[in-house]
């Protein structure tokens, strides 16, 4: 069948002469090598084709797992919502059961501080009194975390909070370790509420002493006031922002200037995967009972409503550095 088939391609002559045996060889090489060429240009559509359909099959398999983990992100960040949500009820509910004893207490210190006490028992009933309103500063905290409504935001040298909150800093700091601070000498006003902005720098302050195991380990704090066209182009140091990339973008094109809180440890670093994975909620890099992995999610979402941008820069067994940026408010 296969020769048929071949005397069908080439058509065979018979010659009579040497000289016409020639020719018809010649002849025959010739058509032989047409069939070569189609035989070979046949395979290497063939192959074009296959390395086609092969592109094209692996295009699809990365667009599936792009959108397989694009649909794990949201089921994660769904489950998160949920549990941030279950979180925010029960802060509802303690922070009412909270408040009715506290406002009793309130009132009867103020009364007792209307009567005529000895002042050693007036200076008493005065402690309870700050007690007493320090506590309401920490439910207003915790119902601002549950309620994310409209906020009364002033205006304020941002060095002056970060001066009262190094005082605090210095006193529950581990002794193993010393703190380097430098306050810029500008004034650095920005608009906000100072008390959860002193949450963001205790919670750093902490995150900072819990990663410095070693002796005379150095935290270094500084304030400075930065230009925004030098946080526009990204540069090594830059890190990882809590804040989208549009939305940071957009922020940068409408501020002139930021004020620029640094905190820099000399632990032992944070991984680039851990990095992109810091800000979600109930995330943690700690043994398991040392956190809630909520302080950096609660941090990240007291800037972002502040208009501002939290960022992390980390070298694994050099040490850590976060970034809070709040937009300076021109006088």
């Amino acid at each position: 069948m296969a020769n048929k088939s071949f005397e069908k391609t080439i058509l065979f002559k018979h010659p009579q002469t040497k000289a016409e045996l020639l020719i018809e060889n010649q002849r025959l090489l010739h058509e032989l090598e047409i069939v070569y060429q189609n035989m070979e240009r046949i395979l290497e559509e063939s192959n074009k084709e296959k390395e086609i359909a092969y592109f094209e099959l692996q295009k699809k398999f990365e667009a599936f797992e792009n959108l397989y983990n694009e649909l794990s992100k949201k089921e994660n960040m769904l489950i998160h919502m949920e549990k941030l949500s279950s979180i925010g009820q029960f802060i509802s509910e303690l922070v009412h059961e909270l408040r009715t004893p506290l406002h009793v207490i309130s009132v009867q210190t103020q009364l007792s501080l209307i009567g005529h006490l000895p002042d050693e028992h007036k200076k008493q009933f005065q402690i309870i009194a700050e007690s007493v309103a320090k506590m309401n500063n920490l439910i207003k905290h915790f119902s601002s975390m549950a309620y994310k409504g409209s906020e009364d935001f002033q205006v304020f040298n941002l060095n002056l909070i970060m001066a009262e909150c190094l005082g605090t800093i210095e006193i529950i700091k581990p002794k193993r370790i010393k703190i380097e601070a430098h306050l810029s000498e500008e004034k650095l006003m920005v608009k906000g509420d100072p008390y959860p902005l002193q949450q963001i720098f205790f919670n750093l302050a902490k995150n900072a002493f819990d990663a410095m195991k070693k002796q005379g380990a150095l935290l270094k704090v500084a304030t400075l006031k930065i230009n925004s066209n030098a946080l526009k182009t990204p540069s090594d140091e830059t890190g990882v922002y809590c804040q989208t990339e549009n939305k940071w973008n957009a922020i940068l094109e409408k501020t002139a200037e930021f004020a620029c809180v640094s905190f820099a440890d000399q632990g032992s670093g944070i991984s680039n995967d851990e990095m992109t994975r810091v800000f979600q909620p109930f995330y943690t890099t700690k043994e398991k009972g040392q956190g809630t992995g909520l302080g950096l999610s609660i941090a990240s979402d007291i800037a972002v409503r502040h208009g501002g941008n939290l960022a992390l820069s980390s070298v694994l067994g050099q040490g850590t550095t976060f970034k809070l940026f709040l937009p300076i408010i021109m006088e």
